[in-house]
Protein backbone atom coordinates (compact mmCIF):
# COMPACT_ATOMS: atom_id res chain seq x y z
CA UNK A 1 0.00 0.00 0.00
CA UNK A 2 2.83 2.40 0.82
CA UNK A 3 6.58 2.52 1.49
CA UNK A 4 8.45 5.52 3.10
CA UNK A 5 12.39 5.85 4.73
CA UNK A 6 13.73 7.96 6.66
CA UNK A 7 15.83 6.33 9.76
CA UNK A 8 14.50 3.44 9.40
CA UNK A 9 11.83 1.81 7.04
CA UNK A 10 7.64 1.64 6.71
CA UNK A 11 5.93 -0.53 4.41
CA UNK A 12 2.01 -1.23 4.41
CA UNK A 13 1.03 -4.65 3.03
CA UNK A 14 -2.56 -6.18 2.64
CA UNK A 15 -2.28 -9.62 2.42
CA UNK A 16 -5.01 -11.91 0.18
CA UNK A 17 -6.89 -12.59 3.10
CA UNK A 18 -7.06 -10.65 6.45
CA UNK A 19 -6.32 -7.06 7.53
CA UNK A 20 -4.35 -4.59 6.42
CA UNK A 21 -0.70 -4.71 8.56
CA UNK A 22 2.41 -2.40 8.44
CA UNK A 23 5.91 -3.44 9.30
CA UNK A 24 8.41 -1.79 10.09
CA UNK A 25 12.34 -2.43 10.19
CA UNK A 26 15.10 -0.35 11.45
CA UNK A 27 18.89 0.34 11.49
CA UNK A 28 21.34 -2.16 13.57
CA UNK A 29 21.51 0.45 16.47
CA UNK A 30 17.98 -0.51 17.32
CA UNK A 31 17.93 -3.45 19.92
CA UNK A 32 15.64 -5.55 20.61
CA UNK A 33 15.03 -4.44 23.95
CA UNK A 34 13.94 -0.87 23.16
CA UNK A 35 11.73 -2.00 20.72
CA UNK A 36 10.09 -4.38 22.85
CA UNK A 37 9.98 -1.61 25.29
CA UNK A 38 7.94 0.48 22.68
CA UNK A 39 5.62 -2.03 22.36
CA UNK A 40 4.55 -2.14 25.48
CA UNK A 41 3.84 1.09 25.68
CA UNK A 42 2.07 1.22 22.37
CA UNK A 43 0.04 -2.07 23.39
CA UNK A 44 -0.96 0.24 27.06
CA UNK A 45 -1.89 2.82 25.21
CA UNK A 46 -3.72 1.14 22.32
CA UNK A 47 -5.65 -0.97 24.84
CA UNK A 48 -7.30 2.21 26.67
CA UNK A 49 -8.33 3.77 23.72
CA UNK A 50 -5.47 5.76 22.36
CA UNK A 51 -4.98 6.48 18.68
CA UNK A 52 -2.46 4.65 17.55
CA UNK A 53 -1.69 0.85 16.19
CA UNK A 54 -1.36 -2.05 18.33
CA UNK A 55 1.40 -4.74 18.07
CA UNK A 56 1.12 -7.38 16.50
CA UNK A 57 4.81 -8.85 16.13
CA UNK A 58 7.73 -8.31 18.46
CA UNK A 59 11.04 -7.25 17.23
CA UNK A 60 12.71 -9.93 15.12
CA UNK A 61 15.65 -10.60 12.40
CA UNK A 62 14.77 -9.75 8.61
CA UNK A 63 16.19 -12.53 7.28
CA UNK A 64 18.89 -14.93 8.93
CA UNK A 65 21.22 -13.04 7.21
CA UNK A 66 20.76 -9.59 8.45
CA UNK A 67 20.34 -8.68 12.20
CA UNK A 68 18.07 -5.39 11.38
CA UNK A 69 14.79 -6.05 13.56
CA UNK A 70 11.37 -5.53 12.12
CA UNK A 71 8.30 -5.46 13.77
CA UNK A 72 4.71 -5.45 12.63
CA UNK A 73 1.70 -3.79 13.91
CA UNK A 74 -2.23 -3.22 12.53
CA UNK A 75 -2.68 -0.34 10.19
CA UNK A 76 -3.80 2.99 11.40
CA UNK A 77 -5.12 4.58 8.26
CA UNK A 78 -3.07 8.09 7.92
CA UNK A 79 -6.47 11.04 8.06
CA UNK A 80 -3.61 13.61 6.01
CA UNK A 81 -0.21 15.12 6.64
CA UNK A 82 -0.45 19.01 7.47
CA UNK A 83 1.32 21.81 9.32
CA UNK A 84 -0.84 23.41 11.33
CA UNK A 85 -0.65 26.97 12.83
CA UNK A 86 -3.75 28.13 14.53
CA UNK A 87 -4.02 28.97 18.27
CA UNK A 88 -7.19 25.90 18.52
CA UNK A 89 -4.81 23.05 17.16
CA UNK A 90 -1.94 24.30 19.19
CA UNK A 91 -3.90 23.74 22.22
CA UNK A 92 -5.39 20.09 20.79
CA UNK A 93 -1.50 18.91 20.35
CA UNK A 94 -0.50 19.87 24.00
CA UNK A 95 -3.02 18.12 25.22
CA UNK A 96 -2.73 14.93 23.41
CA UNK A 97 0.70 14.77 24.74
CA UNK A 98 -0.57 15.81 28.20
CA UNK A 99 -2.81 12.84 27.97
CA UNK A 100 -0.25 10.20 26.31
CA UNK A 101 2.13 11.28 29.27
CA UNK A 102 -0.51 10.73 32.02
CA UNK A 103 -2.25 7.39 30.46
CA UNK A 104 1.61 6.14 30.73
CA UNK A 105 2.11 7.17 34.65
CA UNK A 106 0.78 3.57 35.61
CA UNK A 107 2.93 1.73 33.62
CA UNK A 108 5.70 -0.47 35.59
CA UNK A 109 8.78 0.37 35.11
CA UNK A 110 10.33 -0.56 31.40
CA UNK A 111 13.67 -1.79 31.36
CA UNK A 112 15.05 -0.64 27.78
CA UNK A 113 13.55 2.99 27.10
CA UNK A 114 16.60 4.60 28.55
CA UNK A 115 18.51 3.19 25.88
CA UNK A 116 16.81 5.15 22.43
CA UNK A 117 19.47 5.08 19.90
CA UNK A 118 19.31 8.76 19.31
CA UNK A 119 19.73 9.85 22.98
CA UNK A 120 23.08 12.23 23.48
CA UNK A 121 25.93 10.19 24.63
CA UNK A 122 27.13 10.52 27.70
CA UNK A 123 30.57 12.14 26.00
CA UNK A 124 30.05 14.30 22.87
CA UNK A 125 27.18 17.14 22.02
CA UNK A 126 25.29 15.13 19.45
CA UNK A 127 24.28 11.19 19.34
CA UNK A 128 24.79 9.21 16.40
CA UNK A 129 23.13 11.00 13.45
CA UNK A 130 19.63 9.60 12.57
CA UNK A 131 20.55 8.85 9.03
CA UNK A 132 24.19 8.18 7.58
CA UNK A 133 23.50 11.03 5.21
CA UNK A 134 24.53 13.58 7.95
CA UNK A 135 28.77 13.39 8.48
CA UNK A 136 28.37 15.59 11.81
CA UNK A 137 32.44 15.28 12.03
CA UNK A 138 33.18 16.07 8.46
CA UNK A 139 31.36 19.04 8.09
CA UNK A 140 32.39 20.55 11.29
CA UNK A 141 33.88 23.62 9.53
CA UNK A 142 31.65 27.20 10.45
CA UNK A 143 29.48 24.95 12.34
CA UNK A 144 31.07 26.08 15.70
CA UNK A 145 28.07 28.55 16.67
CA UNK A 146 25.93 25.74 16.16
CA UNK A 147 27.36 23.56 18.77
CA UNK A 148 27.96 26.30 21.23
CA UNK A 149 24.23 26.74 21.43
CA UNK A 150 23.82 22.60 21.89
CA UNK A 151 26.21 22.83 24.67
CA UNK A 152 24.39 25.42 26.24
CA UNK A 153 21.73 23.93 26.20
CA UNK A 154 22.64 20.48 26.90
CA UNK A 155 23.83 21.90 30.28
CA UNK A 156 21.05 23.71 31.19
CA UNK A 157 18.76 21.14 30.42
CA UNK A 158 20.21 18.43 32.30
CA UNK A 159 19.90 20.37 35.49
CA UNK A 160 15.91 19.03 35.86
CA UNK A 161 16.58 16.05 37.42
CA UNK A 162 12.85 15.52 37.78
CA UNK A 163 11.03 12.09 37.49
CA UNK A 164 11.47 10.31 34.11
CA UNK A 165 8.42 9.85 32.48
CA UNK A 166 7.17 8.00 29.02
CA UNK A 167 6.83 10.01 26.50
CA UNK A 168 6.89 10.30 22.78
CA UNK A 169 9.78 12.59 22.14
CA UNK A 170 8.97 13.55 18.30
CA UNK A 171 5.42 14.81 19.46
CA UNK A 172 5.62 16.64 15.56
CA UNK A 173 3.07 16.86 13.00
CA UNK A 174 5.05 14.61 10.77
CA UNK A 175 3.85 12.10 13.18
CA UNK A 176 0.76 13.75 15.24
CA UNK A 177 -3.17 14.00 12.99
CA UNK A 178 -4.83 16.37 14.57
CA UNK A 179 -9.09 17.34 14.32
CA UNK A 180 -10.61 20.22 15.22
CA UNK A 181 -11.13 18.93 19.25
CA UNK A 182 -8.69 16.03 19.38
CA UNK A 183 -5.75 13.88 18.76
CA UNK A 184 -6.75 11.62 16.04
CA UNK A 185 -3.55 9.27 14.95
CA UNK A 186 -0.32 9.38 16.00
CA UNK A 187 2.54 7.25 14.36
CA UNK A 188 6.45 6.48 15.24
CA UNK A 189 5.96 4.73 18.40
CA UNK A 190 9.94 4.25 18.58
CA UNK A 191 10.12 7.75 19.78
CA UNK A 192 9.09 6.94 22.68
CA UNK A 193 12.07 7.18 25.81
CA UNK A 194 12.23 8.25 29.41
CA UNK A 195 12.56 11.75 30.13
CA UNK A 196 11.97 14.37 31.99
CA UNK A 197 8.57 15.94 31.58
CA UNK A 198 10.46 19.58 30.46
CA UNK A 199 12.13 17.86 27.72
CA UNK A 200 8.93 16.06 26.33
CA UNK A 201 7.20 19.32 26.59
CA UNK A 202 10.35 21.30 25.33
CA UNK A 203 11.06 19.46 22.33
CA UNK A 204 7.12 18.99 20.76
CA UNK A 205 6.73 22.66 21.30
CA UNK A 206 9.66 22.78 19.29
CA UNK A 207 8.36 20.79 16.88
CA UNK A 208 4.29 20.99 17.10
CA UNK A 209 3.60 22.23 13.69
CA UNK A 210 6.56 20.87 11.73
CA UNK A 211 5.89 17.66 9.11
CA UNK A 212 9.74 18.17 7.65
CA UNK A 213 8.09 18.12 4.38
CA UNK A 214 7.19 21.19 1.58
CA UNK A 215 5.20 23.49 3.15
CA UNK A 216 5.72 22.14 6.35
CA UNK A 217 9.07 22.81 7.29
CA UNK A 218 9.00 25.94 9.33
CA UNK A 219 9.77 25.89 13.14
CA UNK A 220 7.71 28.07 15.21
CA UNK A 221 8.71 31.37 16.67
CA UNK A 222 9.75 31.47 20.25
CA UNK A 223 6.39 33.15 21.42
CA UNK A 224 4.73 29.87 19.73
CA UNK A 225 6.68 27.67 21.69
CA UNK A 226 6.25 29.72 24.81
CA UNK A 227 2.43 29.51 23.77
CA UNK A 228 2.30 25.68 23.69
CA UNK A 229 3.74 25.28 26.96
CA UNK A 230 1.59 27.16 28.64
CA UNK A 231 -0.80 24.95 26.59
CA UNK A 232 0.43 21.83 28.07
CA UNK A 233 0.03 23.64 31.72
CA UNK A 234 -3.38 24.01 30.87
CA UNK A 235 -4.20 20.54 29.96
CA UNK A 236 -2.08 18.88 33.30
CA UNK A 237 -3.97 21.96 35.56
CA UNK A 238 -0.75 23.10 36.91
CA UNK A 239 2.37 25.56 36.12
CA UNK A 240 5.89 24.01 35.36
CA UNK A 241 8.54 24.98 37.80
CA UNK A 242 10.87 27.79 36.87
CA UNK A 243 13.43 25.17 36.41
CA UNK A 244 10.87 22.51 34.50
CA UNK A 245 10.69 26.11 32.27
CA UNK A 246 14.64 26.52 31.82
CA UNK A 247 14.62 22.87 30.65
CA UNK A 248 12.07 23.33 28.29
CA UNK A 249 13.91 25.90 26.89
CA UNK A 250 17.01 24.50 26.22
CA UNK A 251 15.52 20.87 24.97
CA UNK A 252 13.87 23.20 22.20
CA UNK A 253 17.06 24.67 21.44
CA UNK A 254 19.21 21.37 21.58
CA UNK A 255 16.62 20.44 19.26
CA UNK A 256 16.63 22.78 17.09
CA UNK A 257 21.06 22.59 17.57
CA UNK A 258 20.59 18.81 16.73
CA UNK A 259 18.41 19.57 13.21
CA UNK A 260 20.90 22.86 12.28
CA UNK A 261 23.84 20.48 12.00
CA UNK A 262 21.83 18.27 9.89
CA UNK A 263 20.92 21.64 7.46
CA UNK A 264 24.75 22.30 7.78
CA UNK A 265 26.12 19.30 6.65
CA UNK A 266 23.31 18.85 3.69
CA UNK A 267 24.61 22.46 2.84
CA UNK A 268 28.44 21.42 3.28
CA UNK A 269 27.85 18.17 0.94
CA UNK A 270 25.82 20.22 -1.63
CA UNK A 271 23.14 17.99 -1.14
CA UNK A 272 20.52 20.97 -0.09
CA UNK A 273 20.70 24.12 1.73
CA UNK A 274 17.53 23.97 4.19
CA UNK A 275 17.44 27.08 6.24
CA UNK A 276 14.56 26.55 8.40
CA UNK A 277 16.51 25.37 12.04
CA UNK A 278 19.49 27.34 12.10
CA UNK A 279 17.49 30.06 11.23
CA UNK A 280 15.27 30.01 13.98
CA UNK A 281 18.20 29.01 16.45
CA UNK A 282 20.56 32.18 15.47
CA UNK A 283 16.92 34.61 16.10
CA UNK A 284 15.37 32.22 18.39
CA UNK A 285 18.06 30.19 20.60
CA UNK A 286 18.99 32.78 23.07
CA UNK A 287 15.57 33.84 24.10
CA UNK A 288 14.65 30.16 24.28
CA UNK A 289 17.56 29.45 26.66
CA UNK A 290 16.42 32.78 28.34
CA UNK A 291 13.16 31.02 29.63
CA UNK A 292 11.29 31.45 31.93
CA UNK A 293 9.52 34.36 30.92
CA UNK A 294 6.08 34.87 33.56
Amino acid sequence: MFYRASAGCVIGVRPDTGPAVVVKAYQERWSKRFLNATQAVQLHLAQRGFPCATPLLSARPLTSERPNLAVAETWLPDPGMCAPTDVGARAVSAAGLARQIDWCRDLPELSGLEDHPLRRPAKGLYPEPHSPIFDFDATAESAEWIDDFAAKAAEQRERDQGPRLVAHTDWSARNVRLSDEAVVAVYDWDSVSLVPESTAVGQAAMTWSVTSEPGGSDFPWASQMIAFIRDYEVAVGRQLTDRQWAAAGASATWLLAYTARCEHALAMTGRAHPRGARGRLLLDGGVLLGLPTR
